[in-house]
């Protein structure tokens, strides 16, 4: 009986340990022995791996400061990591910002609440325009749901660009907002944006896994805006019995 006792005693202790060695394990010594994809640098880790910050994370040169994270132990019972993240400053127009909860496994990444917020200049400099743009402003994206696996099979959120604006050639011409739905079809993303807007602008842009996007759609820039505004409407083409110019790229 003595003996039984001291052997639950000792794989007590051993359990008590190995839980204290697992969530005191610094987040400097594990992380950067993960085989991170080439595209991911980290900068100025600290904390543990259940909850850490990374000073800069780097994907694909776009810098996120000042990373901090929380991970779910119970998720890597199902084979998935669990995330809380808060990454930037969201009163920072020049910074990439993001809050909310992520879910990752091998082949899947989730979301039931994630709001970003993307320097313009960052957004079109992916964006297959007809015509370089210089502009400024912020997209704010709040994803409610996500799951993406294959492709786009979950999605309901929204998307903004607030404070748009523009170059012209006496300076930025301000755009107020815009507004678009976020959803999935054929398992493409889907950005659908309606008017009421300065631009008159209502459009679909398709965007699927390899990122070859596509856009349909229309405007009649307001009688407000510029001239100049008018004359590089008609780059686009005549405009139909309503005024609109259509979008095709």
């Amino acid at each position: 009986m003595k003996s039984a006792a001291v052997i639950k005693a000792g794989l007590l202790c051993l359990t008590l340990f190995l839980f204290f060695l697992l969530a005191k394990l610094p987040a400097i010594q594990v992380i950067p022995r993960l085989p991170l994809p080439a595209q991911i640098t980290l900068q100025g880790l600290s904390g543990t791996v259940w909850e850490g910050r990374a000073r800069v994370v780097t994907y694909q040169g776009i810098p996120l400061h000042q990373v901090h994270w929380r991970l779910s132990p119970w998720g890597l019972l199902s084979g998935a990591l669990w995330l809380e993240l808060e990454a930037g400053n969201s009163r920072d127009a020049d910074q990439v910002s993001l809050q909310g909860s992520l879910s990752l496994s091998r082949d899947s990444v989730s979301s039931d609440g994630l709001e970003v917020f993307l320097p313009t200049d960052l957004v079109i400099a992916q964006l297959p325009l007809p015509l370089p743009v210089n502009a400024k402003g912020r997209f704010k994206i709040r994803l409610d749901e996500l799951h993406f696996a294959d492709g786009c099979e979950v999605l309901q959120g929204t998307g903004q660009w607030l404070n748009a604006q523009v170059a012209g050639t006496r300076g930025y011409i301000p755009l107020g907002n815009f507004d678009a739905s976020l959803a999935c079809r054929e398992q493409d993303l889907l950005v659908n944006i309606q008017e009421p807007n300065s631009f008159g602008l209502s459009a679909e842009a398709r965007i699927p896994a390899n990122f070859k996007i596509s856009v349909a759609g229309r405007f009649k820039p307001d009688a407000e805006l510029p001239e100049e505004v008018h004359q590089a409407a008609r780059l686009f083409g005549k405009p139909d019995a309503e005024g609109y110019y259509q979008i095709r790229f």
